[in-house]
């Protein structure tokens, strides 16, 4: 009796290349719009050994409960009503052997219908890795097992129509104590607009002498209404009153030089809380 086991790690970084394993990936946001609708990305294999590579495509964006806890939602079949790409996009080539050092461009061409909504569609580029002499064979009692370690490096493709537009606002935020004692301030953010936002959250919290406590800087991109949250480490918030101050920067043109989104102002909150 054989037994095929595979493992496959799914990961989703925000920076201009991806470095997993020994698979580099760039950009990790490849852009097209009604002008052009090829786009184009590079896959490099940086180790000494061959690898597999397969391309395939899936619906995500990151969600949040009310308490700020983040995950990935993944579609696997998204619906007509859901702003996904992936019955339009393909990429050649789908299937290939990457040698030691060598590189291979992806090229993706995009056919959307002529009576798309004004807005923003995507999907997720997963871009599967496995070594090719990576199959080990052991055998025990007439029982064996085959291993195959797969990585999947999951990246961005975005299409734009002319009239995308993006916005974001800053509910109100309000400060709680979760089940384990610990104070967090929750922040509801949200989006205008047809398109994502993607920009920078930047967090500095005071006490009532002025000193800075808490400064934090975080990647943000907000497909969907969201909570964001920060916890408050005990041993830095003791009783007392303090001042958060919340800055959103607008950073898209930095991280997707094509994009045609025109820039936004910083955003800004200021709230005061007591922690008992």
């Amino acid at each position: 009796m054989k037994n095929i086991f595979k493992i496959a790690l799914i990961v989703l970084l925000f920076s201009t290349k991806i470095i997993i394993s020994q698979v580099i990936i760039s950009p990790y946001i490849v852009y097209m719009d009604e002008q052009n609708k090829f786009g184009s990305m590079i896959v490099q294999n940086e180790s000494l050994e061959p690898y597999e590579i397969t391309m395939s495509f899936v619906f995500g964006y990151p969600v949040s409960d009310s308490l700020g806890n983040r995950t990935m939602k993944y579609v696997q079949e998204p619906t007509d009503t859901e702003p996904s790409i992936n019955n339009w996009v393909k990429a050649f080539p789908k299937k290939f052997i990457l040698n030691p050092k060598e590189k291979q461009t992806i090229r993706l061409m995009i056919k959307p219908p002529k009576d798309l909504s004004d807005g923003t569609y995507w999907t997720r580029i997963v871009t599967s890795s496995a070594p090719v002499q990576a199959d080990v064979d052991s055998s025990s009692g007439g029982v064996s097992a085959k291993l195959k370690f797969v990585l999947n490096q999951v990246t961005t493709a975005i299409y734009r129509t002319k009239n995308a537009v993006t916005d974001l606002q800053i509910g109100n935020p309000k400060m709680i104590q979760d089940s384990t004692n610990t104070y967090q301030l929750l922040y509801p953010l949200e989006r205008g607009g047809n398109t994502p936002f993607f920009g920078y959250l930047n967090l500095r919290v005071f006490n009532e002498a002025g000193e800075k406590i808490k400064d934090e800087r975080d990647f943000l991109s907000i497909y969907y209404d969201m909570v964001r949250n920060y916890i408050l480490p005990s041993e830095n918030f003791k009783s007392g009153k303090y001042r958060a101050e919340l800055e959103i920067e607008f950073n898209e043109k930095e991280d997707i030089p094509e994009s045609k989104l025109a820039k936004k102002e910083n955003i800004s909150n200021s709230f005061e809380f007591i922690i008992p």
